[in-house]
């Protein structure tokens, strides 16, 4: 009987372990924009060949790694119809078929070569009929076939949502549901008016029958081919949005603001948007080669819904899901449980047994039970209570220990109970209790913790370890933080080393030798402060657990060398989550009865339910973890395709970086990598996390770039190991025969020139003399012509003397031609929208320059406003100093909407600069800027005279200097003044203030502020 029930035992314990029995088994993983995503709202995912999760969002599409997410976009793939992307299929071949809101893409996963086909409508869905045809459903339902796009014309209207099943192909529109036979005979199902109403969402197809997800809610295809509302998971018309099932045989239901899951004919579980910690609104449901489920958010982003290394257990019938102690019961063959108000039984069906109730706990929280005498013994932190489960009696039996807080009860190896708390530490023979004889030596009276081993006793403290043999009580860790620490766990291993664990202190080791080696945070231990241990000697596996989680080690690892620390495996992190529970606590077990072995599984008490991890987990370290090398980068990219072995670089590249990965989704942050160039590095070159590696001034040469990955504290393997032969090629200056040819070269260069420089000399000597008496007279008429010239060229030249700048006379030669130019390409130029502009520029207040600083400070300013004038103009346009302090800016074939913005930032240009003088103080300038347009359109043409458009600058300079300066502007015109007014140019500014005054004419005023 035994054997068929340890029989039962092993086969549930292996079918738990193998798949979720809850939702709420599922590890979950988030990442949104904030991780590189390029969009929150997610649509569709996919899985290529290689391993890479490809995931479409609203805003491009996604490769991700486990660790990294590559976007691309329209931006940057111009054969990407559109960001917004609403499918993803990868079909038999390895080619991944993109949908997106304006048409269909493609991409080949190993060589992201991405490809558009002639469809230019929104995509809503696609599938594989045969191996060489795609179909998808758009504004029409379209095939695809040999790279070819073509139109079926089965169905007459707009396809939303296609499903493969079997020979059939679904289809459903706006009306009705379509059935294609692969004799293309199709069957037609008008819709219920409900659906034809709304959108539907996804169809999945179970085998049996045809199921849709919509607006209006969950739907399902009858035997008499008929639609009706299935009536679970929810019982409201809700809309549904995706419809799953996966390799288990497990649906997966995404509702408004809820997730359903449901196993194989079990019952229906929901998550909601507080047990998510997020909106629970999915579009997409995908599974990939690992088992992983990832969910596709509308709003939220990425989920990855992982099978666990654990399992929440709240046993059915128990209504306090917390649990603060847990101890096995071989006389039950279950688990006894503490809740925060109620004690009892989880049986081997997980049902909860309840035997007391809050009313009879009094309050009481039970930190400890023990099996004594068919009674159960509860250490309480208010006494000791017995319970008898054949006669629910419960007793207070020991007055002396009444509002004691007791943590410990345990059994003693001589027979009876060992009773430890905050009054030291009774041992009960069943006759009586008797207070042990070491009480009084003890520094700390609260004992937490006991250890019964033939030798003797070890007795854990709030105040440090003891141990107690032959009537003599010994404290241990003299010397060590052990002394004094608070005492949470003890465990003598088979080949009697020690294990302490401490409150706050971290873990302790004492070897066969007497040697005392200390694990904390700062040398290894992943998790403080560490609460519980348990030692499973078939694997040598040491479990430890605390407030955050669960970790375990190889027991002979913790005699390793101090200058390493040992590779502790985390089973449950601060950071990882289940659906429907935060991360965070863990095993909150408050007393003795931490950890419980049953079923060959641990279980821990926590928050929520009972945590339990099955004892032959398997480690991730014994997992094959594949790096994959991506791109080499130079001067170009280089993509490294999946069974490529040997790249050859361009001639240019020597500085190149190498860009590398291995897919892991669960334990991404675990993964570390080392790299070494074969022929340059001398050593393994540890780069942790970093995924790139970057080589400067490589020698040509060929190379071997060796990479490879690990789990955190596993060992380096060549099983582990990806290889690419990398081949720097020589330049031709680095060859011998190149060198050879610059050596003659420069041998007989030197030879020429030793032999000219000969020649030369004997020549130099003989005509030295008569060269010098030759130079002396072209010298003297040299310089009389020089004079001469140099007069004529400072009356013709077009420069100013003082600024450099083009001056006045340059202005009125060159501004003509300027203008017959614009006369020549007028109709091009104004269909471009440009013009002639002409920027009328006078300093502010530069006479008080002049007055305070001095002429010579004056002229210094000039020429740096020249200067800057010069260069912050465009290469088109010139500059002229027009007069004193007055300069002219002329912008050739500008658009006629940019002169205003170009003013003001000459304003803000001039405004800004700081000005030195030449005893180095600074000074501030504005000016005044009045600009005008040429050609000007008026009534009757065009104004084609520049002599008036530059007498319109000027007079919209004066316009601001009258409006207090340091400003621009322009004047405009009524469309009813005429260009004849303008013919007469000795009149011009009476004029404008006749067309001022009638409100024909305006300036258009801009005074500048910083």
């Amino acid at each position: 009987m035994r054997y068929w029930l340890a029989l039962c035992y092993a086969f549930c314990s292996f079918w738990l372990s193998a798949q979720p029995s809850s939702i709420y088994d599922f590890d979950i993983k988030h990442w949104t924009s904030a991780d590189g995503l390029s969009s929150n709202s997610v649509r569709a995912i996919s899985q290529d060949q290689q391993g890479y999760i490809w995931v479409g969002t609203s805003y491009g599409l996604n490769r991700f790694d486990g660790q990294q997410f590559v976007t691309y976009s329209s931006k940057t793939i111009r054969q990407l119809p559109s960001n917004a992307i609403n499918q993803l299929l990868l079909d038999s071949s390895g080619y991944l078929w993109i949908g997106t809101k304006a048409g269909l893409a493609g991409v080949n996963p190993a060589s992201l070569k991405f490809e558009r086909f002639p469809v230019l409508s929104e995509v809503t869905s696609i599938v594989q009929v045969t191996e060489q045809e795609i179909w998808l459903a758009a504004d029409n339902l379209f095939r695809v076939k040999q790279g070819k796009v073509s139109r079926i014309d089965l169905i007459k209207e707009p396809v939303v949502q296609l499903k493969k099943a079997g020979d059939y192909v679904w289809a459903t529109t706006a009306h009705h549901l379509h059935r294609i036979g692969p004799d293309n005979k199709v069957l037609t199902i008008s819709l219920p008016h409900q659906l034809q109403q709304h959108p539907i969402y996804d169809l999945l197809w179970t085998g049996r029958s045809l199921h849709l997800a919509s607006e209006s809610g969950y739907f399902h295809l009858n035997e008499n081919m008929q639609l009706e509302v299935c009536p679970e998971p929810h019982t409201d018309s809700s809309p549904v949005y995706t419809l799953f099932r996966d390799s288990r045989g497990n649906d997966w239901v995404s509702s408004y603001n809820s997730l359903y899951y449901r196993q194989t004919k079990g019952q229906w579980q929901r998550i909601n948007s507080d047990e998510l910690s997020s909106s629970p609104w999915f579009s997409d449901v995908f599974e990939d080669n690992e088992q992983n489920i990832w969910l596709a958010s509308f709003s939220e982003g990425l989920f990855r819904a992982s099978p666990g290394n654990i399992r929440r257990v709240t046993g059915q019938g128990q209504q306090d899901a917390i649990v603060r102690s847990v101890r096995y019961s071989a006389t039950h063959q279950g688990l006894l449980i503490a809740t925060q108000n109620s004690v009892g039984l989880l049986n081997p069906e997980l049902k909860f047994q309840p035997w007391l109730n809050e009313q009879q706990l009094q309050n009481r929280n039970v930190y400890d039970f023990a099996e004594f005498r068919q009674q159960i013994w509860l250490g309480t932190d208010k006494g000791l209570l017995s319970f008898s489960p054949a006669t629910a009696r419960l007793q207070h039996p020991f007055a002396e220990l009444a509002d004691t807080q007791l943590r410990v009860v345990q059994a003693s190896r001589a027979g009876g109970l060992w009773v430890g708390g905050a009054t030291g530490l009774f041992h009960y023979d069943g006759r009586q209790l008797k207070a042990a004889a070491f009480n009084a030596q003890l520094e700390s009276n609260f004992v937490t913790v006991i250890e019964d081993t033939e030798p003797g006793l070890y007795v854990g403290t709030t105040g440090g370890l003891y141990w107690y043999a032959q009537q003599k009580l010994t404290r241990v860790g003299v010397g060590t933080s052990l002394y004094g620490a608070y005492i949470t766990g003890v465990l003598t291993l088979p080949d009697a080393r020690l294990v302490v664990s401490t409150l706050d202190d971290g873990l302790f080791v004492r070897s066969k030798a007497g040697f005392w080696r200390q694990f904390s945070s700062s040398t290894g231990l992943p998790q403080e402060p560490v609460v519980s241990l348990w030692f499973d000697a078939k694997t040598d596996l040491l479990w430890a657990s605390s407030l955050k989680g669960i970790f375990r080690v190889k027991s002979a690892e913790l005699d390793g060398p101090d200058t390493q620390p040992p590779p502790f495996e985390q089973i449950l992190t601060p950071y990882d989550r289940q659906l429907g529970a935060a991360p965070g606590r863990c095993c909150n077990g408050s007393g003795h009865s931490k950890v419980a072995l049953w079923q060959d599984q641990l279980w821990y008490p926590s928050l929520k339910g009972l945590v339990a991890v099955p004892l032959n987990l398997k480690s991730l370290s014994d997992k094959t973890l594949k790096p994959l090398l991506q791109s080499v980068q130079g001067h170009q990219v280089y993509l490294i395709q999946p069974d490529q072995s040997r790249l050859v670089l361009a001639l240019s590249d020597r500085n190149i970086s190498l860009y590398y990965s291995a897919l892991e989704f669960r334990k991404a942050n675990e993964v570390e990598f080392r790299y070494r160039l074969n022929g340059f590095d001398q050593q393994w070159q540890y780069a942790g996390q970093r995924r790139e590696a970057i080589y400067t001034n490589l020698p040509p040469g060929t190379y071997s770039f060796e990479l490879q990955a690990r789990y955190s504290g596993q060992s380096w393997s060549a099983d582990q190991q990806q290889h690419l032969e990398l081949v720097v090629p020589r330049l031709f200056n680095e060859t011998l025969v190149y060198q050879g040819l610059w050596l003659l070269l420069v041998l007989l260069m030197l030879y020429g020139v030793a032999w000219l420089w000969r020649r030369k000399t004997l020549q130099h000597q003989q005509e030295l003399s008569k060269l010098v008496r030759q130079r002396t007279s072209e010298l003297q008429s040299s310089n009389e012509r020089l004079y001469e010239l140099n007069d004529q060229l400072q009356q013709l030249t077009h420069k100013d003397a003082l600024t450099g700048l083009r001056n006045r006379r340059f202005l009125f030669e060159q501004l003509p031609k300027d203008a017959e130019q614009y006369q020549q390409n007028r109709e091009t130029l104004l269909l471009q929208g440009k013009c002639m502009a002409l920027l009328h520029l006078d300093l502010d207040h530069f006479k008080q320059i002049n007055d305070i600083h001095g002429n010579s400070v004056g002229d210094a300013v000039l020429q740096q406003v020249s200067a800057l004038l010069l260069r912050e103009s465009r290469g088109a346009d010139y500059v002229v100093r027009y007069a004193g302090e007055q300069f002219v800016l002329v912008l050739r074939d500008v658009q006629q909407n940019a002169v205003a913005d170009y003013a003001r930032q000459w304003n803000q240009k001039l405004a800004s600069h700081l000005f030195q003088t030449p005893d180095g103080q600074a000074l501030t300038l504005t000016c005044s800027i009045g600009y005008a347009c040429f050609p000007l359109d008026l009534l009757g043409g065009q104004l084609i005279s520049w002599e008036i458009s530059l007498q319109l600058a000027e007079i919209a300079g004066k316009r601001v200097k009258l409006s207090g300066r340091n400003g621009n502007a322009c004047l405009s015109f009524d469309a009813q003044v005429d260009a004849f007014e303008f013919e007469d140019a000795g009149h011009i500014e009476q004029l404008v203030e006749k067309l001022l005054a009638d409100g024909m004419a305006w300036f258009e005023l801009y005074s500048y502020r910083p």
